[in-house]
């Protein structure tokens, strides 16, 4: 006692405010209770389809094993509110753990979005609550900026956002900056901190009216923003915060999890994330964790990836610029999709949930009306954008509360902007409905290394565009770290089995364009691939290099000295485009050609060397070609696609349409099922363009009707060979939506 005393003497009055504060938070009886009872929701499967049945199973563990706890559990429904769910006793029974269980049929009147489960146990005097969710089609998610919405009518103005966010297609939101001078809400973690119930109490409210309008709610998690504080000290900060959130809104139905406020830029944020998604976890095993890091290192997509407990993420491209002159970031509005494509190549290897970025605010020259507002025309076409990526789970906006409901209602200009994410969402509902559902089957491929930041300008960027202006819709396909390697700095040295077991699952053809060393562990990927059965395509004009194979036997060639060469001639048709002999000459060139051993010369140069070999590999096929992607787009365009197409043809896939006359202005997507071809052509151009569409592998005698899926017209009607080629014109900021079906 007189040692506590002492110290309690020395402390000062900020010191002594903290250890309050300690005090009370330590006192706190559902903080006490939740150790004693404990609440875990599993649910299968996360992603429902209709006509599923989603399970669900809530066991509750309770040092008072003489008292069955009992349970109440409800089902936040998007855009409906919240209904009560049964659970009954039921599975095996354990000393001192309950299990209750449910079933949710998934009917064809279930509204899209994310389904939240919460269970509330109790026994005796504790309680304690769980989280499980599943999702249903496309999740339409906002930021909500909570410390800009008024000082008074606070419910009044919660209601006509969520309203009008519904409106547009919204099932989702997450409730952001919540601290800054005051936590806004009864925080007794922060120094300031809004009273229970006063206009300054922001969460509680928008949790409760979210209940109210079936809106799934992430709360934003920072550190204790209301004192100062180092930088070392801000993680265990934010893990307090999130403790506190949940001690106060675990009951909440409208709660699905936590966001990470914190952002970042590169691979380094991997490990803050993945204690923030662990900390959560630990709270509870059902919260969902989310982030929205920059890129500017796409390895973090597959660091990202690799942490088992984040369940979403949210790319941001700064497609819409930065507010610093000295950052002219500015991305062309069609890098949403790349960025999409990035997060989701990562995350669909894990099963995780990846959001599109949509920007609805404008700086500098982007800006709107003279403030901080994007234009009608850039809102839709960064819609448009993503809604051609294959793999995203749904959109999210920043931010449609602060840029479109509080701008509004001061800046008339604001409903051009708002008429932007009406049309776009109308759009990205069709698009990503039909056209985006299905993998192309072609990744470019992101392998590890130091220097990516700047090879993704060099190299990929190059590769994407490229395959736009060939008028074909690859995926993106990042390096994902093995598990135990996944923990920065250290380099990776295996290989990722998981990895390899997915692309070769998949079917995948890789794609590594210019690309010349590998670490091990992508050395030893690539060489499994194939080896296992795999098709890899590597263009110039490096090829790789790697220690754990052998370039002459993985490409079945030798490489020569680079040498200038301005004419290829096919030497092995391969495709119906170009026969054997066809000429294809082009500006001269300094590249390396090859001198086959074990591959096959597909194409050569003029002096007879190889310029585009076919190497077979134990179950596989390596395909070298010397030229870069850039360029084969640029010289041998149709040549170009029958190699594509015999790569594809040899993982059992094949493309539905050529685009001829296709730009890097544009994004395009196209997919197959159900005897129907979707193909959507996005133009990002002010002006209108041209493009020739041609079908693709149409049995003959069959009758087919090809139509304009917005507007219901039909464009042609007939068999095979009615199909010789058809122009369309697509209208500058705007897309066309193609439908062939068989008659």
């Amino acid at each position: 006692m007189k040692k506590f005393l002492l110290c309690l003497a020395i402390l000062s009055l900020a010191s002594l405010s903290g250890f309050i504060l300690c005090c009370q938070r330590a006192g706190r009886g559902l903080g006490q209770g939740q150790k004693r009872l404990q609440v875990e929701v599993r649910v299968n499967p996360h992603r429902a389809k209709v006509g599923e049945t989603v399970s669900v199973e809530a066991v509750v563990q309770s040092t008072k094993t003489s008292v069955r706890p009992h349970v109440e559990a409800s089902l936040l429904v998007p855009s409906k509110g919240v209904r009560d769910l049964l659970l009954k006793p039921g599975g095996r029974e354990e000393k001192g753990k309950s299990a209750f269980l449910g079933e949710i049929p998934v009917g064809a009147d279930f509204p899209e979005g994310l389904y939240v489960i919460t269970v509330v146990a109790s026994a005796g005097s504790q309680t304690a609550a769980g989280k499980g969710s599943f999702f249903l089609g496309r999740i339409v998610g906002d930021f909500m900026i909570v410390s800009a919405f008024p000082g008074q009518d606070l419910e009044e103005d919660l209601r006509r956002y969520y309203e009008d966010f519904k409106s547009v297609g919204g099932n989702m939101v997450t409730i952001h900056n919540i601290i800054s001078g005051k936590a806004l809400y009864p925080s007794l973690i922060c120094v300031e901190a809004a009273e229970s119930g006063s206009q300054d109490d922001r969460v509680g409210p928008a949790l409760r009216l979210a209940k109210e309008y079936g809106l799934a709610s992430f709360i934003s998690v920072s550190w204790d923003m209301t004192r100062p504080m180092p930088y070392s000290e801000c993680l265990a900060s934010t893990k307090e915060v999130m403790a506190d959130l949940w001690k106060l809104y675990q009951t909440e139905p409208a709660l699905a999890g936590f966001y990470s406020y914190q952002e970042g830029s590169g691979t380094y944020l991997a490990s803050q994330l993945r204690e923030f998604s662990a900390a959560a976890k630990a709270l509870n095993r059902g919260l969902l964790t989310s982030c929205a890091p920059y890129l500017d290192d796409p390895l973090l997509a597959g660091y990202l990836a690799a942490i088992d407990d984040l369940d979403i993420v949210i790319y941001q491209g700064a497609v819409m610029a930065s507010y610093r002159k000295d950052n002219r970031k500015c991305f062309p509005l069609r890098r949403t999709k790349d960025f999409t494509s990035l997060s989701a190549g990562a995350t669909r290897q894990r099963n995780k949930i990846t959001l599109s970025h949509v920007e609805l605010f404008g700086y500098l020259e982007k800006q709107f009306a003279g403030a901080y507002l994007a234009s009608r025309e850039d809102i839709y076409s960064q819609i448009l954008s993503a809604a051609t990526s294959n793999g995203p789970d749904g959109i999210v906006f920043f931010t449609y509360h602060y840029n479109i409901h509080e701008l509004g209602k001061k800046i008339p200009e604001v409903k051009e902007s708002r008429r932007g994410v009406e049309e776009g969402m109308r759009a990205y509902s069709l698009i990503s409905g039909t056209a985006a559902t299905r993998s192309s089957r072609m990744g470019v491929y992101i392998p590890y290394s130091d220097w990516w930041v700047e090879r993704w300008t060099n190299s990929i960027v190059p590769s994407l565009d490229a395959f736009r202006q060939l008028g074909i819709s690859p995926e993106i396909l990042p390096f994902l770290p093995p598990k135990g390697e996944d923990v920065l700095p250290y380099y990776p040295y295996h290989l990722n089995r998981e990895q390899l077991d997915f692309l070769l699952r998949n079917k995948y053809v890789l794609v590594l364009n210019d690309i010349a060393g590998m670490q091990d562990t992508d050395s030893l990927l690539l060489k499994s691939f194939i080896e296992k059965g795999g098709v890899v395509l590597l263009f110039g004009p490096s090829i790789p290099y790697g220690d754990q194979f052998d370039r002459e036997t993985l490409c079945g060639a030798r490489e020569n000295p680079a040498g200038s060469h301005s004419r290829m001639a096919v030497q092995e048709a391969i495709g119906p485009r170009t026969g054997k002999g066809s000429p294809m000459g082009f500006r001269s060139v300094k590249v390396a050609s090859w001198s086959p051993g074990s591959a096959r010369i597909i194409a050569s140069f003029e002096d007879g060397s190889g310029a585009v070999l076919a190497n077979e590999l134990g179950k596989g096929l390596c395909l070298t070609v010397s030229l870069s992607l850039k360029e084969m787009v640029e010289f041998a365009p149709d040549f170009l696609r029958d190699v594509l197409d015999f790569a594809l043809a040899r993982q059992g896939a094949e493309r539905a349409f050529d685009v001829l006359g296709s730009r890097e202005e544009l994004d395009l997507a196209e997919s197959t099922s159900s005897g129907r071809r979707h193909l959507a052509v996005v133009n990002h151009r002010d002006e209108p363009w041209a493009v020739t569409i041609l079908p693709l592998h149409l049995p003959p005698g069959l009758l087919f009707e090809l139509r304009e899926e917005r507007t219901g017209t039909v464009l042609r009607r007939g068999r095979k060979e009615d199909f010789s080629g058809l122009k369309l014109v697509i209208p500058g900021r705007d897309y066309i939506l193609l439908n062939l079906s068989e008659q």
